[in-house]
């Protein structure tokens, strides 16, 4: 429990000395990553749109042969 307490302590303290520059050194390699990542979230949003958009048109002609067996045939 000691080590745990004192473990938290010196990484305060790390965090208060020096917390600018272990930002700015995070931000600097992450930032291709973080890139990527948005990219990544970008196409895969197209993507569901995409599908979403043929799934809707398959439901609906789906639902209108449906309709089209159900409904009496006036002849």
């Amino acid at each position: 429990m000691t080590r745990f307490i004192l473990g938290a302590l010196v990484g305060a303290l790390a965090m208060w000395c020096w917390g600018d520059d272990i930002r700015g050194y995070i931000d600097s390699k992450t930032r291709h990553a973080r890139g990527r990542a948005v990219e990544t979230l970008q196409s895969m949003e197209e993507r569901a749109g995409d599908v979403l958009d043929r799934t809707k048109e398959q439901v609906s002609s789906t639902l209108q042969v449906g309709q089209d067996a159900i409904r009496p045939r006036m002849s």
